[in-house]
């Protein structure tokens, strides 16, 4: 559990590009890597907003071995669709940008990477496991993220302990008249509202030494019931509003009318910028039960294709970008948390009040479940919080998620 301390870790795209990617020039005889030929570019499909940070980090890549690196910007989104038509056809990347492996082992859109354990062992506690599936390392961690409370230090003095003290604010401060509330955050979203459900004791599937049993959930436990209508019973107090999202609460939070958000380090930038010395963090407050809200540990990286005809080289590229030096060189550039324990545990990040500010709540993080089923249970979680939010029944707004998601498990990853 010490070391997540130092993780710091977090679904926001903007840019919407065609599937289809551009023809690689390779090597006329280098098909084969067996032979010890080596490529002359790899392709790697980068985050929009961050592809100039790669496309830097990989020049230096490009200096040491002479293999150019092609990137092209690709919303992450976007990806796992486009690779299964441009992978088969040749024009997919070497590498890909993915938070998780998800269901991209099931499709074989991924292969195993050939990495040494002592290059594993420098990344942050949990981050390869949730590249991994069934033994295998698919794809090398670059960063690491999870969900903390931001707070306006001019609204809220002190940050709120407890779930009943942060009720107090909302009830205090909530003025909707005038766009002015004690907190928000996108009630809907299961990223954001499953901690306060696992703080209570739910979990999405069961586990049984170490392995998760798909069929086996607990998404209308009776803890998940308790915490979902916690969640419910803000929207009957009139505390949070329907229908907000991340940009709304956090558009918002910068104007100066929200006393605390729930987000993740990928907004620190943009919170710093807009209020300055106002800004604190914070862990998620404690519910009833006296226990923390549970987040995810969110893990983004460097994801080897299936269809690549250079896996090594493409696994040296994916080792060189999530290097300490590249990965530096990437938190200076995009903001985003290095998945690397030498830096997060480093003077710049622990002497640093506002990173600190996650460190306790990341000692209540847990990784996404490292299996592809997890793929199905976003949609319908989102629709039963939708209906939560709404006023809906509780209980059967879970139990007919959960009913959907055993339905697409069924069907499509069994």
């Amino acid at each position: 559990m010490k070391k997540k301390l130092f993780i710091l870790i977090a679904l926001l795209f903007t840019l919407s590009l065609t599937a289809c990617g551009p023809d690689r020039d390779v090597s006329s005889d280098a098909d084969s890597e067996e032979g010890g030929e080596k490529p002359e570019k790899l392709l790697v499909w980068a985050p929009n907003d961050q592809a100039s940070a790669v496309q830097e980090i990989s020049q230096e890549f490009t200096n040491e071995t002479g293999i150019e690196v092609e990137v092209l910007p690709f919303a992450m989104d976007e990806q796992e669709e486009a690779m299964s038509l441009d992978g088969p056809s040749g024009n997919g990347p070497d590498l890909f940008f993915q938070p998780g492996i998800g269901s991209l082992s099931i499709k074989g859109l991924v292969q195993p990477m050939n990495v040494e354990d002592k290059v594993l062992e420098t990344y942050s506690e949990g981050s390869v496991d949730a590249l991994s599936y069934e033994g295998e390392v698919y794809g090398l961690p670059a960063v690491v993220e999870s969900l903390a409370l931001y707070y306006n230090k001019d609204l809220i003095p002190e940050a709120p302990e407890t779930i009943a003290e942060l009720e107090a604010i909302a009830k205090e401060l909530t003025d909707v008249a005038i766009d002015r509330y004690g907190f928000l955050y996108p009630a809907a979203d299961f990223y954001f509202s499953f901690p306060f459900m696992a703080g209570q004791g739910a979990y999405i599937f069961a586990e049984e030494n170490d392995v998760f049993q798909v069929e086996q959930m607990g998404l209308n436990s009776d803890e998940a019931v308790a915490g979902a209508k916690m969640i419910q019973g803000w929207f009957e107090n009139s505390y949070l509003p329907t229908g907000v999202t991340q940009d709304v609460a956090g558009g918002l939070f910068n104007e100066g009318k929200v006393g605390a958000v729930v987000n993740g380090p990928w907004a620190l930038a943009e919170f710093k910028e807009a209020l300055g010395d106002k800004l604190g963090t914070a862990p998620l407050p404690k519910l009833e039960n006296g226990e923390y809200p549970i987040t995810f540990l969110g893990t983004k990286g460097w994801m080897l294709s299936a269809y690549t005809k250079y896996p090594e080289a493409a696994t040296e590229l994916s080792i060189y970008l999530t290097n300490e030096e590249s990965l530096k060189t990437y938190y200076e550039k995009t903001g985003e948390m290095p998945a690397k324990s030498s830096i997060l545990s480093s003077d710049q990040f622990q002497n640093d009040p506002l990173i600190r500010g996650f460190a306790t709540q990341l000692e209540h993080a847990r990784p996404f479940p490292p299996v592809p089923a997890l793929s199905a249970v976003w949609d319908p979680m989102a629709d039963a919080l939708t209906f939560i939010t709404q006023g809906e029944d509780v209980k059967e707004s879970l139990d007919e998620a959960v009913e959907a998601i055993q339905q697409d498990i069924e069907l499509n990853y069994k």
